[in-house]
């Protein structure tokens, strides 16, 4: 043999091992574009993915061919990228295309065959496939006999890998004794896992249950509460429940334009229910015509936007802010830890503010890159923000901004540590606009700004063209929810800041000393490059990690 082809195996396996984590990179960063809604740059990323064989590239590009996200919708696209996902033996690709099967998309509809590709890729572990095959055997699909008692164990299978369509289902046959015993108490508490994860059935199913006091305590107030979430996450039962809920006056009061506007939204989803078209018959014939235009009015350009939030954000899931209000905060836990931003503000120069939200929860705090050891010197949970000791951090105080206030259309610099673990390390600065004095239903402790904002910048500082701090980064608004409930409609760049009176009537509270600026309306002073208020804010901004092991 030539001493030209004596390669190394172990040569071999090492570019192969490279090969492969380089794609493994790249794979997930066209999931975080994805998640972030991304799609054209996710279709950029997958292309070359696909072009080299990756099954898991295979299955995301022909979902999005599926749905329109981000290339031209094409069933046919779609599918023959599934089909050579599950040639290659993905999971997720043999269940795409059982559905597909199911469906009749691109292909003639089989059932039996749908059923034994959803029964191949729920071997093989797929949470998706394991309740589709559930399903088929509870509804005897694919020429199958019915057995309820057989399709429990799938349902579990798929509701334990955190699948929320499965765990209502659990909740279901649990309710009804549908494969296992009868259990009310165990069902509430499937269908509490499905609601926190924002499905709308888990959402219906546990709103039912507090309206009737089946497994818990009759309460009218946390029915309409998970219902109405429910009903703008378009799930057509919830749209009569909440109907009803206002009709009758059930925790509210009784707002027959609010009824007919649901039960407007539900009959035009589900013409057929007598007993929906009985109720709104007999509604109507107790309306004035105003009411009945204005309800009209109302269902035509339904959702409205403020109403979706709050209705969202009023059942405290996960990813929701504590105080309640209709968003959702930025930084939230990733494993065993979670991290967010913070600013050292006030003397001595050992004080970093940052968002309660943050440090919630934490067994330890470290401020990084410093690697220095942290404790909460003081908190206002109702406002979201904490001070933390830091001994032995020296760092320059930023100043916070006094005299006139910001005004809408004013240039914002925020900085913060976002997305820790994907992005670089350091911190990062980012540009905006203020977009509105208010948060959300008028809170006047928050304000709404342009600057992009992402999981880890909570807590870091807002600065205005001078250098000053004029807020702290506290939130973004549940874009998924949003975009679920309005039928896919993205808010762009819809964020939040807790003000300065806010900050410094907590500083103050906090017994902390710290230097207020009026640079804004000195005639002399200059304003500062984006650059330059970038430099003074990374001398003075900290990433802050929780530690909950």
């Amino acid at each position: 043999m030539h001493r030209w082809l004596q390669i190394p195996l172990a040569s071999v396996v090492c570019v192969a091992s490279v090969h492969a984590q380089a794609q493994n990179n790249d794979m997930a960063e066209a999931r975080a574009a994805y998640k972030k809604r991304d799609y054209a740059n996710t279709a950029k990323l997958l292309q070359p993915l696909v072009d080299a064989g990756n099954a898991d590239a295979m299955v995301l590009l022909g979902r999005m061919h599926l749905a329109g996200q981000g290339v031209v919708k094409d069933e046919s696209v779609a599918l023959e990228l599934f089909k050579k996902s599950a040639d290659a033996n993905n999971a997720e690709g043999v269940f795409y295309l059982g559905r597909q099967t199911h469906l009749g998309n691109g292909l003639p509809k089989d059932e039996k065959q749908a059923v034994a590709l959803y029964l191949k890729a729920a071997q093989m572990g797929d949470a998706n496939a394991q309740l589709w095959y559930a399903l088929s055997i509870y509804r005897g699909y694919g020429g199958m006999v019915a057995d309820k008692p057989a399709s429990f164990a799938w349902f579990q299978r798929a509701a334990e890998q955190g699948n929320s369509a499965a765990q209502n289902w659990m909740g279901i046959l649990h309710d009804a004794g549908d494969g296992v015993e009868k259990n009310p108490y165990e069902a509430i508490k499937w269908f509490r896992k499905s609601a926190q994860q924002m499905d709308s059935g888990g959402q219906r199913s546990l709103g039912i249950r507090y309206a009737l006091g089946l497994g818990v305590a009759r309460d009218d107030a946390e029915a309409l509460k998970w219902l109405l979430s429910a009903a703008y996450l378009r799930d057509v039962d919830a749209m009569h429940w909440v109907g009803s809920f206002y009709e009758n006056g059930r925790s509210v009061v009784a707002d027959p334009v609010a009824a007919h506007m649901w039960y407007s939204l539900f009959l035009s989803r589900d013409s057929s229910n007598s007993t929906a078209k009985a109720a709104f018959s007999k509604l109507v014939d107790k309306m004035t015509p105003t009411q009945i235009s204005e309800a009209q009015s109302k269902a035509k350009n339904w959702p409205a936007s403020a109403d979706l939030v709050r209705a969202l954000a009023a059942t405290g899931v996960q990813g929701t802010n504590e105080s309640g209000t209709s968003f959702t905060t930025v930084s939230k836990p990733s494993g065993p830890s979670k991290s967010g931003s913070g600013f050292a503000m006030g003397a001595p120069m050992r004080y970093v503010v940052t968002n309660f939200h943050v440090v919630k929860g934490c067994k330890s705090l470290r401020v990084m890159p410093q690697d220095l050891a942290a404790t909460v010197r003081a908190k206002d949970e109702r406002n979201d923000l904490a001070l933390l000791d830091v001994p032995g951090l020296n760092l320059p105080a930023l100043k916070l901004r006094t005299g006139r206030g910001i005004r809408p259309g004013d240039d914002l610099v925020t900085l913060g540590f976002p997305l820790a673990g994907i992005l670089a390390a350091g911190a990062s600065v980012s540009t905006g606009t203020l977009t509105n004095l208010g948060g959300i239903d008028n809170d006047t402790s928050r304000f709404q700004i342009s600057v992009p904002t992402q999981p880890g910048n909570s807590g870091g500082p807002v600065l205005d063209a001078y250098g000053q701090v004029v807020g702290a980064v506290v939130a973004q608004i549940n874009a998924g929810a949003v975009s679920q409930a309005t039928g896919g409609s993205i808010p762009q760049n819809v964020n939040f800041a807790i003000n300065t009176a806010t900050l410094s009537s907590f500083l103050d509270a906090s017994g902390v000393d710290h230097d207020l600026a009026q640079h804004h309306q000195d005639p002399k002073a200059k304003k500062l490059t984006t650059s330059d208020i970038g430099a003074l804010g990374i001398k003075s901004t900290v990433k802050i990690s929780c530690l909950n092991n």
